[in-house]
């Protein structure tokens, strides 16, 4: 049990999970109580102990990904989160764990994804192969990118963008990310250039 701004939040939670809970609060400079509270006041879910347990899984994949990455000083989560063309850091089982800025200027900030939700649920990818086989051949290292088309529809809008996933080798074989990179610079070609006078 929590305790914020006099508002008690029973939860049922195994001890890995409030471990992982007061990391993640500790690493935003809060204590554990204002932290949940603050999570619970944003939730429009039914069951918030699952979803609890889904930031927690995600948080430790996070921390993973940015220690088994680490080539000197930067990780690649470092590099996609500090990247302008947008770009969205998957797990080998396709869920996103951290995407970037140029991502949400992208997709548009009401828009976006849940953490830790399945990629195809948050856009199209469009390939010339199943994209499954696509992702098999990334995993066992058979390819190292793969370019595909990305498309997400809104009401009254629809995105498309040329997009490649790149794997990204881990110090652990066990491990396995992918960067999913997507091309901006067809529009701003487009954008930037000259106009034929008229005739």
């Amino acid at each position: 049990m929590v305790q914020f701004n006099n508002r008690r939040f029973s939860i049922r939670l195994e001890p890995i999970f409030w471990q992982e809970l007061e990391l993640q609060a500790e690493r935003s400079n809060q204590r554990l109580g204002r932290y949940v509270g603050e999570l619970a006041a944003g939730f429009q879910g039914s069951n918030f102990s699952s979803y609890l347990r889904v930031l927690c899984m995600l948080g430790s994949e996070r921390s993973r990904a940015q220690a088994n990455l680490r080539a000197g000083r930067t990780s690649i989560l470092d590099l996609v989160l500090t990247a302008f063309e947008p770009g969205l850091l998957l797990s080998r089982y396709r869920t996103i764990i951290s995407y970037n800025g140029g991502f949400r200027d992208w997709l548009g900030r009401d828009r976006l994804p849940a953490a830790g939700s399945d990629l195809t649920s948050a856009i199209q990818v469009r390939t010339a192969r199943p994209l499954n086989d696509i992702w098999l051949d990334l995993i066992a290292g058979t390819i190292i990118s793969a370019d595909v088309n990305i498309l997400h529809v809104q009401p009254g809008r629809v995105l498309a963008a040329p997009a490649r996933f790149v794997s990204v080798p881990a110090q652990d074989e066990a491990e396995f990310y992918a960067v999913l990179w997507i091309s901006t610079a067809r529009r701003q070609s487009r954008l930037a250039a000259p106009q034929s006078p008229l005739r």
